[in-house]
């Protein structure tokens, strides 16, 4: 073989070679752009999860603070008061209606940012998920239905309608939260079952992100070590 020759077979070897690398970096970067854009689904995923939940919890405090049974002197309109800060009789309606209308706006909020947050999750996860809100938002009803049937009667004691003992006590426990070993507070359960059904939705996208970002670390500082 002539030197001529061998360089010419040097010099395509050397092609082949930058082409080979080439290659070899496109599929990397190739590889590397797919992790990089999984992670950053999975990122996306997992705040908007976090966001949906906190939002849900938001709510269930709110929820708590309007069927607070107790109402205290602060809340009430000053000029409806009186030297000992209890409620003066002729402003019953007025003052109470007042206080149930300031704690609402609570929850008021807390929902309107729970539903701008279940909304963006629609778009992530799909229109299934619509659901998810249902049961939640007839809770946040029936509490705003028991509000308002408490103050007409307070407002129109002598048209109020009678009832059944037991259906004065649904509806007492309605308005207000029994505490955790109450038989007779069935309206907590389904809050807390409304709220169940955003924890076993979400929960498992906030698990997955830690268990995935645990991993990379420990797999970084193996890496590092090693190095």
């Amino acid at each position: 073989m002539e030197i001529t020759e061998i360089g010419e077979w040097i010099s395509a070897g050397k092609d082949a070679l930058v082409g080979l690398s080439v290659i070899t970096a496109a599929v990397f970067a190739y590889l590397g752009l797919s992790v990089w854009k999984k992670e950053l689904k999975g990122k996306s995923e997992y705040e908007l999860a976090k966001d949906v939940l906190k939002s849900v919890y938001r709510v269930r405090e709110a929820l708590k603070h309007v069927r607070h049974p107790a109402i205290y002197q602060y809340e009430y309109p000053e000029e409806m008061i009186d030297h000992h800060g209890h409620l003066k009789r002729e402003h019953d309606y007025e003052g109470t209606a007042h206080v149930y209308e300031k704690r609402w706006e609570t929850v008021a909020k807390a929902f309107g940012k729970l539903e701008e947050h279940h909304l963006d999750a629609q778009v992530e996860w799909g229109p299934e998920f619509q659901n998810k809100i249902t049961k939640l938002r007839s809770c946040c009803v029936d509490l705003r239905i028991a509000i308002q049937q408490m103050l007409e009667r307070k407002k129109n004691p002598a048209e109020a309608p009678l009832s059944k003992p037991e259906e004065r006590t649904e509806k007492f426990f309605v308005l207000y939260a029994g505490g955790a070993d109450s038989k007779h507070d069935t309206f907590t359960p389904l809050i807390d079952d409304a709220l169940n059904e955003f924890e076993q939705w979400l929960r498992p996208h906030i698990e997955h992100k830690k268990l995935t970002s645990g991993f990379c670390a420990g797999a970084q500082a193996a890496n590092n070590e090693t190095v």
